[in-house]
C-alpha cells in the first residue's frame, strides 16, 4: 500500500482556511483551496490514499465516494509532481 507524507522541504504557513505552500528546492509556491488544505492537514501523519478518501468520505457524506476518490487520487499526483509530498 503506498503511504504519502509531507516532504521535509516544504514550508507552510496558513492564510484563513487555505494553506500556502513553499518547495525550498525547486523555489515554487502554491496555495492550496480549501479541500488542498484539509487534504494536507490529513498528512500531518503519513496516510494511505485510501485514509484520505476515508477521512473527507466521513466530511461530505453529500459527495460519492468515487467523485471523493478521482478529487484525491487529482490532487495527490499534483502534490508529488510539485515535490510538496513524498510516496514510500
Amino acid at each position: 500500500m503506498r503511504t504519502l507524507r509531507r516532504s521535509d522541504r516544504v514550508d507552510e504557513t496558513r492564510v484563513g482556511d487555505r494553506v500556502v505552500l513553499y518547495q525550498r528546492d525547486t523555489g515554487s509556491g502554491v496555495v492550496l483551496n480549501p479541500s488542498g488544505s484539509r487534504i494536507w492537514d490529513s498528512l500531518a501523519t503519513p496516510a494511505s490514499p485510501n485514509d484520505l478518501v476515508e477521512r473527507l468520505a466521513r466530511e461530505h457524506l453529500e459527495i460519492p465516494r468515487d467523485r471523493i476518490a478521482a478529487d484525491v487520487d487529482s490532487y495527490v499526483s499534483s502534490l508529488k509532481e510539485q515535490k510538496l509530498i513524498d510516496e514510500g
